[in-house]
């Protein structure tokens, strides 16, 4: 019975048919959910006649497959090209038409799928706006574009500056090649396309050579809930760098040929300083360390393939001092602002020592395959994002494996990287659930570490491919009768993770608690199925799972957009370019917290637009500090015009209200007032010369212009 059961589930007709199924229903739940979705019918109806004509022209399909394999960096580029002659990219800059209803050609419309969404505002409001900023700041390393004192822009989320430090940002560098429009689209694409390459290297080395698996891997890392819903600003930078001196460091020590190894000793000095410049201790510590870990791993686990000769050395050296002196240079010129950003009241140097994570931080929150469409009712949908994996499952069969291992020593099953991650995975488990004392934690500088649950989740997603591997490739490792207690321990398990935020989420949608319940049930059971799946030595539907699940959860959360008309096709766009060309003053906007920032964004300079860190040439202008404790922060800062004294209120942690007194402005000297209301009354009683220089009856904004 099992046997006709295996021969069933593994027949490639059978497999092509659930495929095929697979993309239906996916491509069905996409068109109802998505605005905006005949693309997806199109998209979709491609890959179903794929998949179709794969039954007929299998070995012509696998053929392609193995071409496009070969030639991946020369189709990345190709479609690289493509991307930036159509100005494609993901970011949410359409918001800004929501704030903005009045356009100047109402048939332009620069989204080809999906929506921007407010969540993302650390993106299109405060990294966007930084960018853009840039190009009329000529790309310095100081702005005073949203600052008095002066803004480093390397600290502000490592906007475009030219310097010497830009070999080490490599998605940037098409905003001073290009400007702003093809800028945005280099810095999405080379971001994707570049990361894809990168994941596959990465599964490569790890599993040996398996190109499938490689691909797969690669395309559950990218296409993660983790990486697309924190695609902007940093985080996914720093998984991106880590991995990527993963990869530089195997093939700076194993490359065979001179050209080869001398490309990736370039590459490592511009990876190390990426790195290090991401400035996100919280995701660098845990990362670095996996990475570095991984890496000793390999080459200790491939040390015949090693090609070290003593001249390698001064490769080593190149490195070091190139590093150094990139760092140092950064360090020079950045030190102060360095200071003043890690000696904010927030973030602030904070101090973390885990043990605040429940058991459901073990698993992939389901709530993840739901988000894109429906916001969660618990943290939100960037907090609640993680990798798809099974690591819990393939932590219960591990002693299994090792047993196999200790009495067949023969076939190391590539024992070493299991072992280490399964260390690793156990170390950050520990590290989330019971935590480290604070000694332990500074000593293994993890007190750095808030995000341990996103490395959790991509530690297990490597464990589990690294399963996947074995186990199919190694008859003896597949134990079904094992694995079946496993299955259902990891069942168990996984409902008992299951708490009330999560269930009332569910509820919200359809009000009724059984559905939620099943909701759960359900996906829990599909992630059994591939469980079970590659004990019968089926990894191709498991993929196909995978891949549907990625591409229904991921593939909605940012929109695909051509241009930036969000950002200029409005009369608002128009006047500020006017004014700014013919007065290059300062600028606020008053109780607003987009507007500033999309002024920013425009190339005014707008000096109440997010700081990075405190800006004391305003605040030391008006006051003696005794306010500290409220602007010395990142700071979203809202403004608004008063004529009692000036009064300071924090809303959140990242924003604060500023009711300034409207003599100070003369003070700041700012000419230029954005406001959503009238107010000639104000300046008239304080005998303010102004001139309304714009005025929106449709939008009811104004533009003053002040004179003292």
């Amino acid at each position: 019975m099992l046997s006709f059961v295996t021969k069933f589930i593994n027949n490639e007709k059978m497999n092509n048919i659930l495929f095929s199924f697979l993309i239906i229903i996916t491509t069905f739940l996409l068109y109802r959910l998505y605005d905006d979705s005949n693309l997806i019918l199109l998209v979709g109806g491609v890959c179903l006649i794929i998949n179709c004509l794969n039954l007929k022209f299998k070995q012509e399909i696998n053929c392609l497959f193995d071409k496009i394999i070969k030639y991946r960096y020369i189709v990345a580029l190709v479609i690289f090209v493509v991307c930036l002659i159509f100005k494609l990219h993901g970011s949410s800059i359409n918001v800004f038409s929501s704030i903005f209803t009045d356009k100047i050609d109402d048939n332009v419309s620069s989204v080809i799928i999906g929506n921007g969404r407010n969540l993302r505002s650390d993106e299109f409001n405060v990294q966007l706006p930084y960018y853009f900023s840039q190009y009329y700041n000529d790309y310095e390393l100081t702005s005073y574009q949203m600052s008095i004192a002066g803004q480093d822009m390397i600290l502000g989320y490592n906007a475009p500056v030219k310097d010497i430090t830009m070999i080490a940002k490599p998605f940037t560098i098409g905003y001073i090649l290009f400007g702003n429009e093809i800028g945005l689209s280099w810095y999405w694409c080379s971001k994707l396309i570049l990361f894809i390459l990168v994941m596959y290297e990465a599964v490569y080395i790890l599993t040996q050579g398996n190109k499938k698996l490689s691909v797969l891997g690669s395309f559950l890392t990218v296409f993660s809930p983790a990486m697309q819903w924190w695609f902007s600003p940093h985080m996914y930078d720093v998984f991106f760098w880590a991995m990527t001196l993963f990869v530089l460091g195997y093939y700076f020590f194993v490359a065979q040929k001179k050209w080869l190894k001398w490309l990736v000793t370039i590459l490592a000095i511009c990876s190390i300083t990426g790195f290090v410049l991401a400035l996100f201790p919280s995701l660098q510590v845990a990362l670095g360390l996996l990475a570095l870990a991984l890496l000793i791993i390999v080459l200790i686990r491939d040390r015949e393939k090693i090609n070290f000769k003593k001249l390698d050395i001064f490769r080593i050296v190149i490195v070091v001092l190139c590093v150094i002196g990139l760092l140092g240079w950064f360090l020079y010129n950045s030190w102060d602002q360095l200071q003043l950003l890690y000696g904010t009241v927030y973030p602030g140097a904070r101090v973390s020592l885990g043990g605040d994570r429940k058991l459901s931080s073990l698993f992939t929150d389901l709530s993840n395959i739901i988000s894109p469409y429906r916001d969660v009712t618990y943290l939100n949908n960037c907090e609640i994002s993680e990798f798809y994996h099974l690591g819990v499952l393939y932590i219960l069969y591990f002693p299994y494996i090792i047993y196999k291992w200790k009495y067949n020593k023969e076939s190391n099953y590539n024992i070493y990287v299991g072992i280490m991650l399964f260390i690793a995975l156990l170390i950050e488990i520990i590290f989330m659930i019971i935590g480290f004392p604070e000694w332990l934690a500074k000593i293994t500088l993890f007190s750095y570490i808030n995000r341990m649950n996103l490395v959790y989740s991509f530690t297990a997603l490597l464990f589990t491919i690294w399963s996947f591997d074995i186990i199919y490739r190694n008859k003896e490792l597949r134990n079904l009768k094992y694995g079946l207690i496993c299955i259902v321990l990891f069942v168990i398990m996984y409902c008992m993770s299951i708490d009330s935020d999560m269930l009332n989420y569910i509820f919200s949608i359809k009000n009724n608690m059984q559905f939620a319940k099943l909701y759960y049930f359900g996906i829990i059971i599909i992630f059994a199925i591939v469980g079970v799946l590659i004990f019968i030595k089926n990894i191709k539907i498991p993929a196909y799972i995978l891949i549907a699940l990625s591409v229904f959860s991921t593939f909605s959360i940012n929109p695909v957009v051509s241009g930036i008309s969000d950002l200029t096709n409005h009369p608002i766009y128009e006047v500020t370019q006017k004014i700014i060309k013919e007065d290059d003053s300062r600028w606020i906007a008053l109780d607003s917290s987009i507007e500033q920032n999309y002024l920013l964004a425009s190339g005014v300079k707008c000096i109440n637009a997010v700081n990075f860190y405190p800006d004391y040439g305003k605040w030391d202008a008006i006051e003696d500090r005794e306010n500290d404790d409220i602007y010395n922060r990142y700071a979203h800062i809202r403004l608004s015009l008063v004529e009692e004294n000036t009064s300071y209120n924090l809303i959140t942690p990242d924003s604060i209200q500023v009711n300034l007194n409207i003599n100070d402005l003369k003070i700041w000297n700012v000419k230029y007032v954005f406001s959503k209301n009238d107010l000639e009354p104000m300046f008239e009683n304080n005998l303010i010369d102004f001139e309304v220089k714009y005025h929106s009856p449709q939008e009811g904004y104004y533009i003053y212009k002040l004179t003292y």
